[in-house]
């Protein structure tokens, strides 16, 4: 075995092995990103299969196998597309209708049917075929329909996700185009979003090319073979990206970190409780709060929630809690409850679904509603069900969404 052959397949072994990995994790700061763990892993794991079966030769040994995982690739561009939609939207799992994305990886495998029932003398000859000559994977051994076909449609389908998903963040988080840094999921989605165009970009030209190769048009079968290699890079990335991003490991660095800031002992004198509760459903009113703060401190943090909640938007994180946004700015939940009891009047659960509801109100104005649900909107705005939204609207507004929708329908534009 050639050793090129050998490191691609050892990267792939580990990257397979990885991914597979991450999915059952049940960690608490992964778990939005399982779409994405679960698409990387059957990207890794098929072509570990292809360059261990076609190119390493061992599918001679195995002929009945062929064709067995193909079907699954069709997976890959619809778990991207669930990753994009539910992190700019707030979703958690799967949709209603979601199942018709699975559609191309059912009609392949049925399609396949006809090539599986086939002897192993029949695919033992196919084996031999593509073994000697790794391009006629593309033409070899299919089923009903040509093999060729699920090649260049997958390659298709897969730049139409990317296309649409480019369109939702447009429209839903522009600020991802402009690599924002400071908020971690941004930065996530900006990094993922480079990776995968990287991969969308170059596996679309190599099927533009492949299409005027065989219609005659030109011949650059061998600069076509490189330009799939190099669209492998972008998924490189994504797998490195996955396994060391700052996100996934920042959470277990922030329970290190201390949680109280460090001020003069003279300005801060935090009271001595033998069973503190910190919960937010039992913050005491601002008159009980006692003085514990400096002024200036308290306008120095009232400044740091405000630009979090305003510029980041941590609002729209679903089941965002008092203790995830105290150390997102690394200050203590006593203090962070304090700042905003005295300087807005509330406690943290109304002081987030103030802003959560103020922003609906900003997608509503803006059509938002014309192409989306209610549940949806909620979901979005960082409520984490449909009643939750409902009752946190009618509180704050006097209303329900779904009166206040109306209510600006009928109003004169």
């Amino acid at each position: 075995m050639k050793f090129q052959l050998l490191f691609i397949i050892m990267l792939l072994t580990v990257a397979t092995f990885n991914s597979f990995i991450l999915i059952l994790k049940k960690e608490k700061n992964i778990s939005g990103y399982k779409f994405l763990y679960a698409s990387l892993f059957f990207f890794n794991f098929c072509l570990f299969i292809y360059f261990i079966w076609y190119e390493a030769g061992f599918i001679m040994k195995m002929p009945y196998l062929m064709r067995t995982i193909s079907p699954l690739m069709y997976l890959c561009a619809p778990l991207f597309y669930f990753f994009f939609r539910n992190s700019l939207f707030g979703f958690s799992g799967l949709r209603e209708r979601d199942w018709i994305h699975f559609l191309p990886a059912l009609f392949h495998l049925l399609d396949l049917l006809p090539f599986y029932f086939e002897s192993a003398q029949v695919k033992s000859v196919f084996a031999t075929t593509i073994v000697s000559d790794n391009s006629k994977i593309n033409f070899e051994a299919g089923g009903l329909v040509p093999i060729q076909f699920h090649y260049l449609f997958r390659i298709f389908l897969q730049t139409g996700y990317f296309v649409y998903a480019l369109y939702l963040v447009k429209k839903m988080r522009p600020e991802i185009f402009f690599f924002k840094k400071g908020d971690r999921r941004i930065y996530d989605l900006t990094i993922v979003l480079i990776n995968l165009g990287w991969l969308v970009l170059f596996q679309f030209t190599y099927a533009i090319l492949e299409v005027l190769i065989n219609f005659g048009a030109i011949d650059l079968t061998v600069e076509n073979y490189y330009l799939r290699r190099i669209s492998l890079l972008g998924l490189l990335g994504l797998n490195l990206f996955v396994n060391f991003r700052a996100g996934y490991f920042s959470d277990r660095k922030e329970k290190k970190k201390s949680q109280v800031t460090k001020v003069d002992i003279d300005i801060i004198q935090i009271p001595n409780t033998k069973n503190p509760d910190e919960s937010e459903d039992h913050l005491r009113s601002p008159k009980e709060q006692p003085d514990v703060i400096s002024q200036k401190e308290i306008e120095s943090i009232k400044s740091e929630i405000i630009s979090k909640m305003e510029e980041d938007q941590l609002f729209t994180e679903t089941g965002m809690t008092l203790n995830r946004f105290s150390s997102c700015i690394n200050v203590s939940s006593k203090l962070v409850s304090l700042v905003i009891n005295r300087e807005f009047g509330r406690n943290f659960n109304e002081f987030l679904n103030q802003f959560r509801i103020s922003y609906a109100i900003t997608k509503i104005e803006e059509g938002y509603l014309d192409d989306y649900t209610l549940e949806a909107l909620g979901e979005m705005s960082g409520f984490n069900s449909r009643t939750t939204f409902f009752n946190a609207f009618k509180k704050e507004k006097g209303c329900s969404p779904t009166e206040f929708w109306k209510k600006f329908q009928e109003s004169p534009s």
